[in-house]
């Protein structure tokens, strides 16, 4: 049985085997799918968050083993009764839990590589936490920088 862990703002994860994961084509997660070339450039309708259907338009991404990944944010809300019931017909309009991460390399951010997964594929990681990394070891330091 493993324990439950939810990444903190700043935790960094290196990928111990390559993760393939659902990357929705909404404008937040634009600049990486054109980076890793994850659509058909040149359509018209790209852009739109939405296909005919009123469903969020999605491709396959995966990233290779050895990635490190940096949590950026953390998203999980309550349902609204009304909104599911609006829904139910899509799940993926009712499913906003996700994980924003970029991809990192050394210190810095490589251009071009944030985006967000949903909660449930951010699940389906396999990893190694960086020890540094821990979410009370920041705050700690940081305590110590700004009491000094």
């Amino acid at each position: 049985m493993g324990k439950l862990f939810i990444p903190a703002c700043g935790d960094r994860l290196t990928l111990t085997a390559p993760w393939e994961f659902t990357l929705y084509l909404e404008s937040r997660n634009m600049k990486f799918a054109d980076e890793h070339k994850l659509y058909e450039a040149g359509r018209g309708d790209t852009y739109g968050a939405y296909d005919r259907s009123h469903n969020l338009k999605k491709v396959k991404a995966t990233l290779p083993a050895g990635t490190v990944l940096e949590c950026d944010r953390v998203y999980i809300r309550t349902q609204n009764k009304s909104r599911v019931k609006a829904a139910s017909d899509n799940p993926d309009e009712i499913d906003y839990d996700s994980i924003t991460w970029k991809v990192m390399k050394g210190d810095k951010m490589v251009k071009n590589q944030r985006f967000w997964c949903k909660l449930s594929d951010a699940c389906e990681i396999e990893y190694e936490l960086s020890i540094d990394s821990f979410y009370r070891d920041r705050v700690k330091v940081f305590k110590q920088v700004h009491e000094s």
